[in-house]
């Protein structure tokens, strides 16, 4: 058994429950003991059962012996009880049944604890533990879905907050609005770019692309108006189609577009364009 193969929920509890003298638990007890030794996981699963164990020993009633069974004990180890010095305690014997006409006047016998709701005391012990591990693994589901759905909805969320952005620009009447085509193709790719100085936003879209070579990317680039140097504006592949977008890549506010253009870089980009350009508009 390796860390890969988890024991079932019922082997961890037969073994945190100790030894059996039944061969065929015993050896389940005895797998499950060589894994618990590889796989951390598991040994703290044992550990939060055996403490459930204990809680649950702890909730039983303990059941005192009667007293005639402790006078016995004594008698037959020859130790005298306190208050019967010199001599032997006299071994205690029950009375006959009485019939109902004298059970008014007779001795009520002594009774003897149920051995039944002793053990059914530990029965419902034991049920009560199943059930409690088994509510414990369920919680840990229950929360990891929880997590799941939770990373989705914040997923959803910055989707739709993307989305929105997006449309901010394209629909803004202070976005500027360049198309940059290619020289000396069949089909002409093309380029269309929506810009939003103030905020440092843009939404690029290409099409007729011509597919890439392998190790290579195109990268889309803002050319200040103020004569710095180009700046990144993002890399992107196109698909079957010929068809690539590039949306609000990082740039930072404010700054003045001259111009854009694309050009074929190694794989991850460049921090300075390439020539030639192949696609270009300002």
């Amino acid at each position: 058994m390796t860390p890969d193969l988890h024991p079932e929920l019922d082997d961890l509890i037969f073994y945190s429950m100790g030894s059996s003298d039944e061969p065929e638990t015993a050896a389940v007890i005895d797998r499950v003991r060589q894994h618990v030794r590889q796989c951390a996981d598991c040994r703290s699963l044992v550990e939060d059962i055996q403490a459930d164990m204990a809680l649950v020993a702890m909730s039983v009633p303990q059941t005192p012996p009667p007293a005639e069974a402790k006078e016995r004990l004594f008698q037959a180890a020859g130790i005298h009880l306190p208050g019967n010095s010199g001599r032997s305690a006299p071994i205690k014997t029950f009375p006959k049944p009485v019939s109902d006409a004298s059970r008014g006047t007779a001795t009520t016998r002594a009774r003897r604890p149920n051995p039944g709701l002793i053990w059914g005391g530990w029965v419902a012990a034991v049920v009560l533990l199943f059930y409690a591990v088994h509510v414990r693994e369920a919680n840990r589901e229950m929360q990891h879905r929880l997590q799941i759905e939770t990373a989705e909805l914040h997923q959803s969320n910055a989707a739709a907050v993307r989305a929105r952005d997006v449309l901010d620009v394209l629909t803004s009447p202070h976005a500027r609005r360049v198309t940059l085509v290619g020289a000396h193709a069949h089909p002409e790719p093309e380029g269309d770019a929506v810009y939003l100085q103030e905020r440092g936003a843009l939404v690029f879209t290409a099409s007729n692309l011509t597919p890439l070579p392998a190790n290579k990317t195109y990268e889309l680039w803002l050319i200040p108006a103020n004569g710095a140097a180009p700046i990144p504006a993002g890399t992107f592949e196109p698909d079957a189609r010929g068809m690539a977008s590039v949306l609000l890549p990082h740039l930072p506010a404010g700054i003045e577009a001259k111009a854009f253009g694309v050009t074929l870089e190694n794989a991850g980009g460049s921090t300075t364009p390439t020539l030639p350009i192949l696609l270009a508009g300002g």
